[in-house]
């Protein structure tokens, strides 16, 4: 699987040449590192003044909850800064729990609370306009839940059979697909609070692809669990 994304970015690069964004696309990967790099820093003071991972995610995730009052309340501009500080919040606890001793629990409050918040923050758009938005949103959530449910089992029989396969458990969600991951869902919800009335048609791609990834962790879960085990006994 690691080969088939290597090769998808690499593409999608040349892609992106041919298109005359190279430059947009190294710009983009520029601010990315500079913002990764300040958050590591910030991570750094905080552990190195006693502030615990959890905290941070539970700050987060209930500043998030907010989110979810403010969308069903069409204050759009307020539930965008709540979305914001919450990934903000998400960002901060993985640079704490990489400065300090990260724990079982830590790793997974983090995958938990993150989707409960993107859940609810769908659940607020189908209360904001339930007769054009519900529909869409359930078929949102139907792809969360099923992204969510293959990862979970991935997770838990790559960790019975404790294994070079684990999934990278200092990740949150634990991303074994390249899409639907924590940036594209974050770009969603920032258009969908800029542009409302859009929901119906970024939920409908944002599930399919979440669906999308569900199968290929389906197609991970079989070459770690079956291919590969047949390939060692050879």
């Amino acid at each position: 699987m690691k080969e088939y994304f290597s090769n998808l970015k690499q593409k999608m690069t040349a892609i992106a040449g041919r298109l005359k964004l190279k430059q947009i696309f190294a710009l983009l990967v520029k601010v990315y590192n500079k913002f990764f790099s300040l958050i590591n820093r910030m991570g750094a003071y905080l552990a190195k003044i006693g502030i615990k991972a959890n905290i941070i995610s539970w700050t987060g995730f209930i500043i998030g909850i907010f989110a979810i009052n403010f969308v069903a309340m069409e204050m759009y501009g307020w539930a965008l800064s709540a979305i914001l500080l919450n990934r903000l919040c998400d960002a901060l606890d993985g640079a704490v729990a990489r400065h300090s001793k990260p724990n079982d629990f830590g790793v997974f409050l983090d995958a938990s609370l993150d989707y409960i918040f993107y859940g609810g923050v769908i659940f607020g758009f189908a209360l904001a306009n339930p007769a054009a938005n519900a529909l869409a949103a359930a078929f949102l959530l139907f792809g969360f839940a099923s992204a969510a449910c293959t990862m979970l089992a991935y997770s838990v029989i790559a960790y019975k059979n404790s294994a070079a396969k684990h999934p990278n458990l200092h990740q949150s969600p634990f991303y074994l697909g390249g899409l639907a991951q924590g940036s594209e869902t974050l770009i969603a919800l920032v258009i969908l609070c800029l542009v409302p009335r859009l929901f119906g048609v970024v939920a409908l791609v944002l599930g399919a692809l979440s669906l999308l990834k569900a199968f290929s962790v389906i197609v991970a879960a079989y070459y770690s669990f079956v291919i590969a085990p047949y390939k060692k006994t050879k």
